[in-house]
């Protein structure tokens, strides 16, 4: 394994799952695990864990989500640093959801379970504050007129709302960072001592005695906004200071907590444990647990709809905690995926409306007279990379024509001697190019004769000579000159001829 500045660097690459699958297995395993912690209390059974563990996994799991979700938004402005986009993004990812399980208990399973008749039921101004202040976020109502209110938890509806204030502050407070200028690497730092800040803070408020005793702001209680707050800071810095990922120290860190007893240290660590180990956990998920999206991607879903789900089976009189968390699990894990599949997953995509393409930046034009210009001709262009070729569908192989012979190869032209042709350079030369016969021999007196012209060597040949009937060796009697005629000597009279018969 290499651990990159930027990101990990895996040996074998092929082993691992794509980090944000990751993160999206490890927010539905704490979203189950939140199911799992209020099975104890909502089924009339106090706490599920004992107050003397060092780490209480309903807690470990909330820092979980906040590490997590400050790692990832980090890396959302780096991608796109668009302050209106951020603020877009963050609005569509936290709200529907919400307002959807809000709406949805208000008006629909309110009046079913009300102990109020229906008219007045939606009568009752707590009917429509639940819609408005849930709707505001940092406003919550957790009750509903007569809804729950015989339940071992009375009253309320919908108690894992309670973080979402939380969450809206954290996007806030780093909206401001990153405006800021946190992202640059010159301006990191800013983030580093936001996290001193609040370990300070939260430490201080550690050591008051009694539980919330700093108060609340508006609905969110502060001391466990704060401890929230480191997480989620924690989660921002292993972002921008690409802190190496390494499951060992991962792992030695939660043995070192789960060993320490359960003290204000134990606490302290605890943030810094849990939020180094869920990074770690996204990034070195196994590849082989990769499933569609649509089976992890319900987390919030499953976590807002799984207290009013377990809620209902305590009314419904289900006391153990083990049967409603088996009872609540499977429904709570439906509902999520329909909200992801119906809520979630279409809300977010109109972020592709507030996202537009780059555009592509026109090629300035060079100058004629630039040195620049006056060398492009010398100086070869950088090679492109090629663009990688589309994978294509298999085609049916087709039957390969059969192969003609070649022809064969025509015997090379005898060179003839080349023509010469008579220059045409004017009306003269063209009347000399026109075809003549050729002139007639003169007249020759009467009495001339003509010298006797020489043999050629075919007539001159012996065997010339033997067809002829002359005798080989003999004297040539003189050609017969111009007037004259040759006298044919008999067949017969041949001496050298032999008869046969």
């Amino acid at each position: 394994m290499l651990v990159g500045a930027a990101r990990v660097e895996h040996a074998r690459p092929e082993l691992f799952a794509d980090p944000a699958h990751g993160f999206a297995w490890i927010r539905m395993i704490g979203a189950l695990l939140v199911i799992y912690g209020h099975s104890s209390p909502l089924s009339g059974h106090g706490d599920l864990f004992p107050a003397w563990w060092p780490v209480q996994p309903d807690e470990g799991v909330l820092m979980g989500f906040f590490a997590m979700s400050g790692f990832q938004i980090t890396e959302s402005w780096m991608r796109d640093p668009h302050p209106g986009r951020f603020a877009a993004k963050r609005v569509l990812r936290l709200w529907p959801p919400m307002l959807t399980v809000s709406v949805g208990m208000a008006l629909i399973v309110g009046p079913l379970v009300s102990d109020l008749p229906v008219g007045e039921y939606f009568a009752a101004h707590g009917t429509w504050a639940y819609i408005v202040d849930n709707a505001g976020l940092v406003t919550l109502q957790h009750e509903l007129p007569g809804v729950f209110a015989d339940n071992p938890w009375p009253d309320a509806v919908n108690g894992s709302l309670w973080t979402l204030p939380m969450e809206l502050l954290a996007y806030a407070g780093l909206f401001v960072l990153l405006v800021a200028g946190t992202a640059k690497r010159e301006r990191r730092w800013l983030a580093v001592v936001a996290l001193v800040a609040l370990v300070i803070w939260d430490r201080h408020l550690e050591q008051t005695p009694g539980a919330e005793s700093a108060g609340s702001l508006l609905s969110v209680p502060v001391e466990s906004l704060v401890a929230f707050l480191v997480a989620f800071a924690l989660g921002v810095v292993l972002n921008l200071y690409r802190v190496p990922l390494s499951p060992l120290a991962a792992a030695a860190g939660l043995v070192v907590l789960a060993l320490m007893p359960n003290s204000i240290a134990a606490s302290f660590l605890m943030a810094f444990a849990v939020s180094y180990a869920v990074v770690v956990a996204g990034h070195f998920w196994p590849e082989r647990l990769t499933v569609p999206g649509v089976w992890v991607n319900g987390s919030y879903g499953v976590y807002v709809w799984g207290f009013p789900t377990q809620q209902l089976l305590a009314m419904a009189g289900i006391r153990n905690e083990w049967i409603m968390l088996v009872c609540a699990a499977p429904i709570a894990y439906v509902l999520g995926t329909l909200s992801w599949k119906f809520v979630e997953d279409p809300t977010m995509k109109l972020r592709h409306l507030l996202t537009p393409a780059p555009e592509r930046e026109p090629e300035p034009l060079a100058d004629p007279d630039s040195e620049v210009t006056r060398q492009h001709d010398a100086v070869p262009p950088e090679p492109t990379r090629p663009e990688p070729a589309r994978a294509e569908p298999p085609r049916r192989p087709r039957p390969e024509p059969p192969r003609a012979e070649p022809p064969p190869r025509p015997e090379p032209a005898r060179a003839e001697p080349p023509r010469v042709e008579p220059p045409r350079a004017g009306p003269q030369a063209r009347q000399d190019a026109v075809w003549r016969p050729p002139p007639r021999p003169a007249p020759q007196p009467p009495g001339h004769r003509q010298p006797p012209r020489p043999p050629t060597a075919a007539e001159d040949s012996p065997l010339a000579r033997r067809l002829s009937g002359e005798v080989e060796g003999a004297p040539r009697p003189p050609r017969p000159g111009p007037g004259e005629t040759r006298q044919v000597r008999p067949r017969g009279a041949d001496p050298n001829r032999r008869d046969l018969r």
